[in-house]
């Protein structure tokens, strides 16, 4: 059995980026409230000036007023088993996502 199904069928390669929304598919608030600190915690870092830096592939934000947490696309090349953790918590704990922005096929990408 395959350890990553759940990862890879929730996620949508066309985005640009997922949003991981804190509530669940039938819109109640995930608890704790303080999971989005938790999972970014995760992939940040301190800086020489011993102030928190968020991971650019992993970042808090607030969406319409709902914490979230956004997963760069580019996280599943650059580190695959941290991508899979991060959508297998969401799919665990029925957290509703959503795509944000859509990358052009490789057939009509300009420049490419």
């Amino acid at each position: 059995m395959s350890e990553a199904p759940a990862a890879d069928s929730s996620a949508d390669h066309a985005c640009e980026a997922l949003l991981i929304l804190g509530v669940t598919m039938s819109g109640r608030p995930f608890r704790p409230s303080d999971w989005v600190d938790r999972l970014a915690g995760g992939f940040s870092s301190f800086g020489k000036d011993k102030l928190l830096r968020y991971a650019p592939a992993v970042r808090p934000v607030t969406f319409e007023g709902t914490r979230g947490l956004r997963i760069d696309m580019r996280l599943l090349q650059a580190d695959p088993a941290a991508f899979r953790f991060v959508m297998n918590f969401a799919v665990d704990n029925d957290l509703a996502f959503r795509c944000l922005g859509r990358t052009a096929p490789a057939s009509q990408a300009v420049g490419r």
